[in-house]
């Protein structure tokens, strides 16, 4: 059983994988806005985005994940996090596909163990299944620490 708590989740899809994030952390959900470019930053940093006269970071988290880099699509989405609850710690976070808000209540949440190098985050706060998938929760405190780098 995971020790975190969550009411519920936000599921999404990075390449073939699917993964969650805590639902209250989550401020908004865009189709890929206008993102202006920072120069001298990492891959993983796609640069910053005008939401409502806020400037957002927006990292590409297929990319910190160790994903190859793919085009945006259709489907392609950003979700802002706020895990302060401060305008000034927004991310915006780039996914494949937004899949659904699971309520959390019932759900088994398993530890997971990530053997990943490539990948900037290595920690998780658990899986759980849903129909046939498994879905990993993403550690929000240790994505914005890393998106800092």
């Amino acid at each position: 059983m995971s020790e975190y708590h969550y009411n519920t989740l936000l599921s999404f899809k990075l390449d073939d994988e699917y993964f969650a994030m805590d639902a209250m952390k989550v401020n908004h959900i865009l189709e890929v806005p206008e993102i202006t470019r920072i120069p001298n930053t990492p891959d993983f940093m796609k640069g910053v985005l005008n939401l409502h006269g806020n400037i957002i970071p927006v990292v590409d988290l297929r990319v910190m994940m160790g994903f190859e880099k793919v085009e945006f699509t259709n489907d392609t989405a950003i979700v802002v996090i706020n895990p302060d609850n401060q305008q000034d710690s927004s991310l915006g976070v780039v996914v494949d596909m937004v899949k659904e808000v699971v309520e959390a209540d019932g759900i088994e949440i398993k530890p997971t163990v990530v053997d990943k190098e490539e990948s900037m985050l290595r920690n998780f706060h658990g899986t759980f299944a849903i129909d046939d998938d498994f879905v990993h929760i993403i550690d929000i405190e240790e994505l914005v620490l890393a998106a800092e780098v």
